[in-house]
C-alpha cells in the first residue's frame, strides 16, 4: 500500500481515511483537491476572456453555471462529509501537480486535459476511497463538458447538424410551413436563411445538463437510480425543446436573429435552460428519501 500522508489520529480503513476534523493532513488533503478543482475552472475563465475575442453572453453564462456547479459540488463534498475524510498518497499528490501543469497551456479547453487525469486516476486507482471515487466523478463530467464533448462534435459534425437540422425543419413547420431545409441552412423566405454552426447544437446543451445533474445528486447524496435517470430523460427533452425554440425564433428577420443569437434573448435562453437541467433532478431530490448517515 501507498504510504498515505495522514498523521496522527487518523485511521485507514478500506483505502478511506477515518480522521479527526482538527487533523492538519485532513485539511491540506482538503484544500489541495479544492485547490486544484477550483484552479482549473479559474484558468479555463481567464484564457476564455484573454484570448477569445468575444465569446458571446450566451457561452459565458452557460460555461460558469457549469464550473461553479462543479465547484460547488466538490466543497459540499470535501467539507461536509462526516463519514470519511480525504487523505492523500504520494502518487495523487503527484497526479494532482502534473494535472495542474495544464492550466498553462494556451488553450481554455485544454486545461481540462489534466482534470480528465486526476479524475481518471481517482476512479481507477482510488475507487475504494468512496469520497475521491465522487469527486473524480465530478472532475471526469466536467471535462467532458468542456473538453471532449467538443472534440467530440467537431469529429462527427457532418453526422450530427444534418440529423439536427432535418428535427428543427420539421418542428419548425407546424409555426412556419414554408420552411426549408438545405444542408445546414434553414430558410424561410428567399432572401433570408440561417447557418447551423457548432455553437447552435444542442450538443453541448446536453453535456451540461449531464453534468448539472451529477452535480445535484452528489451534492444531495443520492444514488444514480430509475427515478434520477428519469430526471435526467426529462431535462435534456426540455434543453433540446429550448435549444430548438430558440434557433426558430431567430428565423424571422435579422433583428430577431440578433436578439436570440448575441442579445438579451440569448442569455435568456441559456438561463432557462439551466432551470430545465436543475428543476427535473431537483424534484426527484425532494420526492426520494434522505440517505441515513453511518456513524465513523
Amino acid at each position: 500500500m501507498a504510504e498515505i500522508l495522514a498523521g496522527r489520529g487518523t485511521a485507514i480503513v478500506g483505502g478511506t481515511a477515518h480522521a479527526r476534523p482538527s487533523s492538519p493532513p485532513v485539511h491540506a488533503a482538503r484544500w489541495s483537491l479544492l485547490v486544484f478543482g477550483c484552479g482549473t475552472s479559474l484558468s479555463a475563465a481567464l484564457q476564455r476572456l484573454l484570448l477569445e475575442p468575444d465569446p458571446g453572453l450566451q457561452r459565458l453564462v452557460e460555461l460558469k453555471f457549469g464550473e461553479v456547479f462543479a465547484a460547488l459540488a466538490t466543497a459540499v463534498l470535501l467539507f461536509t462529509a462526516r463519514e470519511v475524510r480525504p487523505a492523500l498518497t504520494r502518487s495523487d499528490l503527484a497526479i494532482l501537480v502534473a494535472g495542474a501543469l495544464t492550466w498553462f497551456l494556451p488553450e481554455p479547453h485544454a486545461v481540462y486535459a489534466g482534470m480528465t487525469l486526476v479524475a481518471a486516476w481517482f476512479l481507477v486507482r482510488r475507487s475504494e476511497d468512496r469520497l475521491l471515487a465522487d469527486i473524480g466523478q465530478i472532475w471526469l463530467a466536467l471535462s467532458v463538458c468542456e473538453l471532449w464533448s467538443k472534440l467530440v462534435f467537431k469529429l462527427f459534425y457532418h453526422a450530427i447538424e444534418p440529423f439536427e437540422v432535418a428535427v428543427m425543419a420539421w418542428v419548425g413547420r407546424l409555426a412556419f410551413p414554408g420552411l426549408h431545409a438545405t444542408g445546414v441552412y434553414l430558410t424561410t423566405r428567399p432572401d433570408w436563411s440561417i447557418v447551423m454552426l457548432e455553437g447552435c447544437s444542442a450538443f453541448h446543451n446536453l453535456s451540461l445538463a449531464s453534468l448539472i445533474w451529477l452535480c445535484v445528486l452528489k451534492i444531495a447524496g443520492r444514488p444514480i437510480g430509475r427515478g434520477a435517470l428519469g430526471a435526467l430523460a426529462s431535462s435534456a427533452i426540455l434543453v433540446v425543446a429550448i435549444n430548438i425554440a430558440r434557433i426558430l425564433a431567430m428565423l424571422p428577420s435579422a433583428e430577431a436573429y440578433h436578439h436570440w443569437h448575441d442579445g438579451a434573448g440569448s442569455v435568456t435562453v441559456a438561463l432557462v435552460s439551466v432551470a430545465a437541467s436543475l428543476l427535473p433532478i431537483i424534484i426527484h431530490v425532494e420526492r426520494s428519501p434522505c440517505p441515513v448517515a453511518r456513524p465513523v
